[in-house]
């Protein structure tokens, strides 16, 4: 086998062809990193011609003078085949020690560490086990530090729903029933998902900062924005998704009104009966009562809605973001990136219309995995991300621990010293 450097557009070719691969090892990611500062290269092994295994490499600048390669969740190979995974990293070693600049590799594999069911683990998966004595056998470095404790780890684990043969009717079937009763709601409440296009990433950027602002969520820097609107621009409508559901008052009112005149006309029916049925000298039974219980109670929810977005029509105007989100498109794969709500507006359901639209658009488009990404593991309802992990979980996934980060030393005096590795 040989080890080359690879043109877009054959590392491309190679990568979209892949069962599974993570947007961080598509060419418009290594694009978007390269406008950042980042030197990038695609590099691969090659037998007869055939590319056997790829990745993106970036070049991080360190200490002025160095720089370390970062191997976000790839490289993209096949993990069952362990002479092929020994092969890559013996020959990607090699290669980039060529340049004396580089003082270490950090990668950290989309390579399952064990099944889960939910939350429940599973037994350690063979291929990671193998992969652990690959990587001491290389003199890799497991990473102990995760990425709540420091912005330059990729998170290790992620809640993610499996697609596969699902139709969309199956989907909504298959998770929990209060998420089920919110997508029902969809088009009843005046409330629209609608796309953003890159010059309205600015709406999402208010969000997250309202969002953090209200939570443990970091706050989002105005640089993770522009990098945000770069990577769409470079994907595309088809790659990089930012869908808003946005409140349309005069909308939801017209809905609430509609409502109010059908139930209103439905209890004066039932009165009428109740007078002709009292006229007669009878009683209308328990399932007259029940009609007219239940119609009371639609009545008195419809007109405290409408009087609720009258009231958000009055202070914040007639078209009102409730949530937004971002979605990336590689793959088979759908990653639900980053998220935010306004808290004052939870109650028309703006977080729950955005995954009914995007589970719907990931089943038309052969997406297997629905990855609502990052969660810490700590599945104790005192982790910091309890209440995140308690809203993924309703929509019925599993999680996925990942083999973690790596470090891979190639000046062994020097890249301990400049702090390249731990």
């Amino acid at each position: 086998m040989e080890f080359v450097q690879l043109d877009e557009v054959r590392y491309r070719d190679f990568v979209m062809a892949q069962d599974r691969c993570f947007f961080t090892q598509l060419p418009a990611y290594a694009q978007a990193r390269m406008r950042e500062g980042f030197t990038v290269a695609h590099v691969g092994l090659v037998e007869s011609g055939v590319i056997k295994a790829a990745a993106t490499l970036l070049y991080q600048p360190w200490k002025k003078m160095f720089s370390r390669i970062l191997i976000p969740y790839g490289p993209v190979l096949d993990w069952n085949d362990m002479a092929l995974v020994r092969t890559f990293f013996d020959q990607l070693i090699a290669w980039a020690k060529q340049d004396k600049k580089v003082l270490s590799i950090r990668v950290n594999p989309l390579l399952i560490r064990r099944p889960y069911d939910d939350v429940e683990p599973g037994e350690e998966t063979p291929q990671a086990r193998l992969f652990d004595e690959a990587m001491a056998q290389i003199g890799a470095q497991r990473v102990a530090r995760e990425f709540y404790d420091s912005p330059d780890i990729q998170m290790r684990f992620a809640y993610v729903k499996d697609l596969a043969g699902m139709s969309f009717k199956d989907v909504v079937s298959s998770v929990d029933q209060v998420v089920r009763t919110r997508f029902n709601k969809m088009g009843t409440n005046g409330v629209d998902v609608e796309f953003l296009s890159p010059d309205r990433i600015d709406i999402l950027e208010k969000v997250l900062h309202h969002t953090a602002s209200r939570t443990e969520m970091h706050d989002i820097e105005h640089a993770s924005i522009a990098y945000y609107r770069d990577l769409m621009e470079r994907m595309g409508p088809g790659g990089v998704f930012i869908p808003a559901a946005i409140l349309h008052c005069h909308k939801a009112i017209a809905l609430f009104d509609a409502e109010i005149a059908e139930v209103t006309a439905k209890l004066d029916q039932l009165a009428q009966a109740e007078e002709k049925a009292r006229e007669a000298g009878k009683e209308l039974g328990k399932k007259h009562r029940n009609q007219v219980k239940l119609f009371r109670t639609r009545l008195d929810v419809a007109e405290r809605r409408k009087n609720e977005t009258l009231a958000v029509q009055r202070d914040n105007g007639d078209d009102v973001v409730l949530a937004a989100s971002l979605f990336i498109h590689s793959p088979h794969e759908l990653v639900y990136l980053v998220s935010g709500a306004y808290s004052q507006f939870q109650s028309y359901y703006g977080v729950y219309f955005i995954h009914y639209v995007m589970m719907k658009w990931a089943v038309e488009h052969d997406v297997r995995w629905y990855n609502m990404f990052g969660i810490t593991g700590d599945f104790s309802d005192d982790a910091s991300d309890a209440g995140v992990l308690h809203f993924k979980r309703q929509f019925r996934g599993h999680v996925e621990e990942y083999v973690g980060t790596y470090d891979v030393p190639l000046r062994k005096r020097l890249a301990p010293q400049l702090g390249a590795i731990g």
